[in-house]
């Protein structure tokens, strides 16, 4: 590094001291100190190479994706209830958080390539902020639940994304865990097909990394045979009763210790679905298995990622 650079480094840890009280930057001081920062620094820079893989297929999916990452045989329809019930087509953009982190939707916008605003009325002063949504995890969620919620060693344990889409979640449980198999389900073939291009072209080991394409309610035996379950919300692709219907079906075939990793509380999906009573008692909310990792994340950004236990 050059020595601007180290002046440029130091200004900026200045910067960060200054929003430190004294108890704060003893501890700080503390840290450096000892040099156990070493360890963390290379904690951090594992996370840093890890996140990496995935920008690789991120790269390769947004060829063969149009930008909106939806595909035309999708049917996607903003939900009439829940959190999301204020979207609609005319308000409402899809950009894949897998795809494009908060950085490159930045550079999307400063290059015109994507609109943060609508018009109302067709007066161009007369505007609003566009309700941007994502049907897929982002880097830093997939890497948070990986190394801060599940337990680190998954061997052994099946892993289940329901509603795989492009695959942004088997993908990072293949490269962030140590999970034996790891299965997608989609309904929508052409996603299937999107995700079997990834496998293939990275070269995934087929034997612990396979897509089904089905209805997950028509697959009870893939359910029943998993440990752990990602399902990100379903708002936008099923209809109010198809929604409480899967997850009748879930309650009856999840098995007692089955974890289950949501990207909205339970109390909010069920309380819209009117079911909530007779789900009350069927999970329980757990703390993170690797709460010593929660220093690597901001975890505001992941505060609406949710660990359960099927009771």
């Amino acid at each position: 590094m050059s020595e601007d650079g180290v002046i440029s480094g130091k200004v900026r840890i200045l910067e960060l001291f200054t929003e430190l009280d004294e108890p704060e930057l003893d501890i700080i001081e503390e840290w450096i100190v000892s040099r156990a920062y070493r360890k963390d620094l290379e904690v951090k820079k594992s996370l840093q190479n890890k996140e990496k893989l995935l920008v690789k297929i991120g790269d390769s999916l947004k060829k063969m994706l149009p930008f909106e990452a939806e595909m035309s045989s999708e049917s996607i329809e903003p939900p009439s209830v829940g959190d999301q019930s204020d979207c609609t087509i005319a308000n409402t953009c899809h950009v894949d958080e897998f795809l494009y982190d908060e950085n490159e939707v930045d550079k999307l916008v400063k290059e015109g390539k994507l609109k943060r605003q609508y018009c109302l009325d067709c007066n161009s002063r007369n505007t609003t902020d566009l309700i941007l949504i994502s049907h897929s995890m982002s880097r830093q969620s997939l890497l948070y639940i990986f190394n801060v919620l599940l337990p680190v060693n998954l061997a052994e344990k099946c892993f289940l994304d329901i509603g795989s889409r492009i695959g942004a979640v088997i993908y990072g449980a293949y490269y962030f865990s140590n999970a034996s198999s790891i299965i997608g389900i989609e309904m929508n073939k052409e996603c299937c097909e999107i995700q079997e291009k990834i496998i293939q072209q990275f070269s995934l080991d087929t034997n612990r990394i396979k897509v089904i394409h089905s209805d997950v309610m028509e697959r009870a035996d893939v359910i029943e045979r998993s440990e752990i379950i990602v399902i990100n919300v379903l708002d936008f692709f099923v209809d109010i009763k198809k929604h409480r219907d899967m997850w009748y079906f879930f309650k009856k075939h999840m098995k007692k210790g089955t974890y289950i990793v949501t990207n909205r509380s339970m109390t909010d999906t069920l309380d819209c679905l009117d079911i909530f009573e007779e789900f009350m008692d069927w999970l329980t909310m757990c703390k993170p298995n690797q709460i010593e990792n929660e220093i690597f994340f901001d975890i505001e950004d992941h505060s609406e990622i949710f660990l359960y236990i099927v009771n």
